[in-house]
């Protein structure tokens, strides 16, 4: 039997295909997926590579949606899960610049233009920035009673630390 296109556009071989001819239908598979026809039911054989990319988008897509949506949820003041809860911290403003960042990142990731771990990360830097915005530790550090104490230049010295006055250097 002859292969033919199906409805997605790769090729359709039976079942007796694959058995007898199986070098060509593999060799078919190596250069874009294919169809293998059985009793009524398809399946889908594709390289190994190919297979893992499209796991990979799916799970990327799913974690940048899943964000996408809490962004929205918290917008409108309604429970988002607690893996989101640090989205919470920032500002609306920030929280929307955060799902275009990340949308934007998941579209070139699902056209090869960057990779899925490039997104976790901006993802991953989005959460540590919420993370010490729920802290305060940020807000602390800026509002520091102290004022900062300018450092004086040292003074050529016996090159251990000390000045020529024996005072030290610290």
């Amino acid at each position: 039997m002859t292969a033919v296109l199906s409805l997605y556009g790769d090729e359709v071989f039976s079942s007796t295909d694959l058995n007898r001819r199986s070098g060509e239908v593999l060799n078919s598979a190596r250069n874009r997926p294919v169809t293998i026809s059985r009793n009524g039911e398809q399946f889908a054989l594709l390289r190994r590579e190919q297979a893992a990319a499209l796991f990979q988008s799916v799970t990327g897509l799913k974690g940048a949606m899943a964000l996408a949506i809490a962004v929205v949820c918290s917008a409108q003041n309604e429970p988002i899960p607690l893996e989101f809860e640090w989205s919470k911290a920032l500002d609306l403003q920030d929280r929307r610049t955060m799902c275009r960042e990340v949308l934007e990142a998941s579209l070139k990731a699902s056209i090869g233009e960057i990779d899925w771990p490039d997104v976790d990360n901006l993802i991953h830097e989005w959460r540590e920035t919420g993370l010490v915005s729920e802290s305060g530790v940020l807000d602390l550090a800026l509002q520091s009673a102290e004022e900062h104490v300018r450092l004086t230049a040292p003074s050529p010295g016996n090159g251990d630390g000390e000045r020529e006055t024996g005072e030290t250097g610290i």
